[in-house]
């Protein structure tokens, strides 16, 4: 029971220096870039004007970081909507950073909403 013991602690060991190298390669992660931004117009005067400008650029070999940015635009109201935004992320990679496993991850989540609300419609009417 003992000796039985012993050579299954000695086998996990041995595992475990066999398998390490390759557990430490694989968790080094490429890079990754995100941008996430809403528009929502809700009016009664037809969808919003809008642009959303995000330029994305990654230069050199890079490993293990991550760009995030977020925003929102937001109008609820009488008038029609003029939103604009404008990103600019740039990943450099450097001595510190090694290489990575393949190109940087870019992803883009850019949704734009337009709700038509009548009653801005009715209240313009009466101001008149």
């Amino acid at each position: 029971m003992r000796v039985s013991l012993i050579a299954f602690s000695f086998l996990s060991v041995a595992t475990v220096l066999v398998f390490e190298p390759f557990s430490i390669s694989s968790a080094k992660a490429q890079c990754v870039q995100f941008d996430q931004g809403i528009q929502i117009s809700i009016s009664g005067s037809g969808p919003a004007q809008r642009s959303n400008n995000v330029d994305m650029q990654s230069e050199g070999a890079c490993r293990g970081n991550a760009i995030v940015t977020t925003g929102q635009q937001i109008h609820v109201g009488p008038g029609r909507a003029v939103q604009e935004r404008n990103v600019r992320q740039t990943l450099r990679g450097g001595s510190n950073n090694g290489t990575g496993k393949g190109p940087t991850v870019q992803i883009r989540v850019n949704p734009t909403i337009d709700v038509y609300n009548a009653a801005d419609r009715y209240r313009n009417l009466q101001r008149r």
